[in-house]
């Protein structure tokens, strides 16, 4: 019996947009230079809109460090502070990369075990999804975005969580 294509529930990055955090800010953790960049995607309900699963997250100035990032302690701490104080990222990054798994890793990582492998802790996932998910519906209230396309990105999310076994 012939299998039938699976259904693709994730957006296309049509506009990418980079969020790059430095190695200097990651080492300082200068999480407010972070959230700064981010504050112009929701200055208008036109820039929400267009960069919504646009953005990927890339941590720079570790490419000579022999480990993952999840294994380096502060990279861990900056991305749990953004993912506590910007409840949006889900809206934004992308779901084609690894940014959604990078952040969700470091976040709700209950131990490192080296060289990428990390043991996740369930209730902190669930914690972590359930500030994402709010901070979509945070997005879609305020600007009035079409219902039937947040259903589109939750399922979406649940695609990559899915695949990167998160749930």
């Amino acid at each position: 019996m012939p299998q039938r294509p699976r259904l693709d529930l994730r957006p296309g990055v049509s506009e990418p947009v980079v969020l790059l955090i430095s190695r200097r800010e990651v080492e300082a953790g200068d999480l407010a230079s972070v959230l700064s960049r981010l504050k112009p995607f929701l200055a208008t309900r036109e820039d929400a809109w267009r960069y919504r699963g646009q953005m990927t997250l890339v941590v720079d100035g570790y490419n000579n460090d022999p480990r993952e990032l999840v294994d380096i302690p502060e990279v861990r701490s900056l991305l749990r502070g953004l993912e506590s104080s910007w409840p949006h990222w889900a809206y934004f990054f992308n779901q084609v990369d690894d940014s959604i798994k990078l952040l969700l890793f470091c976040v709700a990582g209950s131990r490192f075990l080296g060289r990428g492998a990390v043991e996740m802790d369930a209730d902190l996932v669930a914690a972590a999804l359930g500030r994402a998910f709010g901070g979509m519906n945070m997005i879609f209230d305020r600007f009035g975005f079409p219902e039937e396309e947040l259903e589109k990105m939750s399922n979406g999310l649940v695609e990559v969580l899915q695949q990167a076994s998160l749930c």
